[in-house]
This record gives structure tokens, C-alpha cells and sequence, in this order.
């Protein structure tokens, strides 16, 4: 083969010390240059450069002036935790429906004359010392309040000395007042007599 056509290769031995100072250099000027980044470097150092042996060198060494970096591993964001549901009062217990209070009797009108039955139930009780009879009215009727009651004194020894007393009260349906009566005295004891002779009273308005 002609000496013009022969590739010209040198040994292993020889290229290997060349290599490694071709990796130096390259190192020494990515560190130099100023490079910010890996991808900077390569683009860079690689113009005009049509060796494979120089391209692998530049590469080299600008990955060893920019090591790779395993990517950092995604942080799973955590949950915000809920707020506690703050403590309801406790509601009060529902109270018990009052009963309503009756309602109180009124009176009304003007006051009138008992009949029979009303005067029935109108009872007395008499406890007299001479010339004072203290009575006391208990009304039973449940409509009608007692206003006045006139008592009647006699003695069954003169029935013509029968004389009438009356006195003003205010008893309700179902109750009763004591009342008492200054009376005229002239008999016996044993003929003296009393009754209830009249009553008036007003209806009540419930």
C-alpha cells in the first residue's frame, strides 16, 4: 500500500496519556469559563470541534464540572387537617306547659234581690252574746257574689218587736265572710229568734 494511502494510527499506549490531558485541559477551562450549566458548557466547548476523541473529552469534563444531580423526589403535600367542630351548647330542656290559672270571677251589673233557691244557698251560722250576733255566711252559689244580707230578730213572746238588720259584704262563689250585727236585745233567751230574711248579690262574669 502506497505511504499516502496508510492511515496513520498510533498505539493505545500513546493515546491514552493524550486523552487524559485532553480531559484536564477541557475540565480546567469549563471551570474557568464560567459556565452556568451542563447544557451551556457542551453547546460551547463543542464549536469547531470535529474530533470524537476531543468531543468525548469535552464532554467529559464538563460533566465533571457539572455533576449530575438525581432529581429531588416530589413532596406529597400534606392534607390540612380539619378544625374540630367546636361543642354545641346543650339546648335546654323543653319546660312543661304551665297550666293556665283560672280566672278570676267578675262581678257585674248592679246588685239584685236573691231569689228563693239562691237564698237556699246561702248558709249562716249565728254566734251571738247580747246585742252582738256575729254571723258567718258561707255562699254556695257559683255564680253569684253576696253584697248584702239583712238578718231579722224577734221574740216569739212578742212577734210584733220583730225588728230587721243589714249589712254590707263581698263574698265570691264559694265563700264566706263573717259578719258582724249590733241588734236590739229585749227579750227572754229562750224566745229570742233570728233567721236570714234577704240577700242581694251580683252575677258573675267568668
Amino acid at each position: 500500500m502506497p505511504p499516502g494511502d496508510r492511515e496513520m494510527r498510533l498505539p493505545i499506549k500513546y493515546l491514552l496519556p493524550i486523552l487524559g490531558a485532553l480531559v484536564v485541559h477541557c475540565t480546567a477551562y469549563a471551570e474557568e469559563s464560567g459556565f452556568s450549566s451542563y447544557d451551556e458548557c457542551i453547546l460551547e466547548s463543542l464549536k469547531g470541534v470535529s474530533s470524537d476523541v476531543a468531543a468525548n473529552a469535552i464532554i467529559a469534563s464538563c460533566r465533571s464540572a457539572f455533576p449530575e444531580t438525581a432529581p429531588a423526589a416530589a413532596v406529597a403535600p400534606v392534607p390540612a387537617s380539619e378544625p374540630e367542630p367546636e361543642p354545641q351548647p346543650e339546648s335546654a330542656p323543653p319546660q312543661e306547659p304551665q297550666a293556665q290559672a283560672k280566672p278570676e270571677p267578675a262581678s257585674a251589673g248592679e246588685s239584685r234581690e236573691l231569689t228563693e233557691e239562691e237564698l237556699g244557698n246561702l248558709k249562716a251560722t249565728l254566734m251571738g252574746f247580747l246585742t252582738s250576733y256575729r254571723v258567718t255566711f258561707e255562699n254556695r252559689n257559683e255564680d253569684l257574689t253576696i253584697t248584702e244580707v239583712t238578718i231579722a230578730v224577734w221574740d216569739d213572746f212578742d212577734p210584733r218587736g220583730l225588728k230587721k238588720y243589714t249589712e254590707t259584704m263581698n263574698i265570691p262563689p264559694s265563700g264566706e265572710q263573717k259578719v258582724e250585727y249590733e241588734v236590739v236585745y229585749m227579750g227572754d233567751d229562750q224566745g229570742w229568734r233570728w233567721k236570714v230574711d234577704s240577700a242581694k248579690g251580683l252575677p258573675v262574669v267568668y
